[in-house]
């Protein structure tokens, strides 16, 4: 029987072959196209300036007590200092007195955003864009040096 499929399958023509890949490999590619797409509606943008990122990247958490919630998208200076810029999941209610901080995991660890709630009113879901105006930037052990270094002088 196997013998029978494969000399069936080698009676086609190297185009067909060829045909049929590129068909398999374009529906492939826009499956996991979409299905990476499909949850887009379900998160809200949110922006927050910094005046120090280190250790941040696109990519990297948002979280509430170690739970992820959402994700940095883009990073840009500006103006005010350091623009991030994402997106949070809209089933977290998010308090609108919210400390946006950046935490690290351990000494030498990953950074994230880390969402420390706040008391106040929960922040409008229908509106196109959260933003976070209480920020506390992330501590590095080089600045910590640098500072340790001038107390010694």
């Amino acid at each position: 029987m196997a013998a029978k499929i494969i000399k069936e399958i080698d009676s086609f023509e190297l185009k067909y072959h060829f045909k049929i890949g590129i068909i398999f490999t374009f529906f492939f590619v826009l499956v996991i196209f979409i299905f990476k797409n499909i949850n887009n509606n379900d998160v809200i943008p949110y922006e927050a300036t910094f005046n120090y990122v280190e250790g941040i990247n696109n990519h990297s958490e948002v979280q509430i007590a170690g739970v992820k919630i959402g994700e940095v998208s883009e990073i840009m200076i500006s103006s005010k200092g350091i623009t991030i810029n994402g997106f949070i999941d809209k089933v977290y209610d998010i308090p609108e007195d919210s400390i946006v901080k950046i935490k690290s995991e351990g000494i030498f660890g990953k950074k994230a955003l880390s969402l420390e709630p706040g008391f106040g009113e929960y922040l409008d879901k229908s509106k196109q864009q959260y933003v976070f105006n209480q920020t506390q930037d992330s501590y590095s052990i080089d600045m910590f040096l640098r500072y340790l270094n001038e107390l010694n002088e």
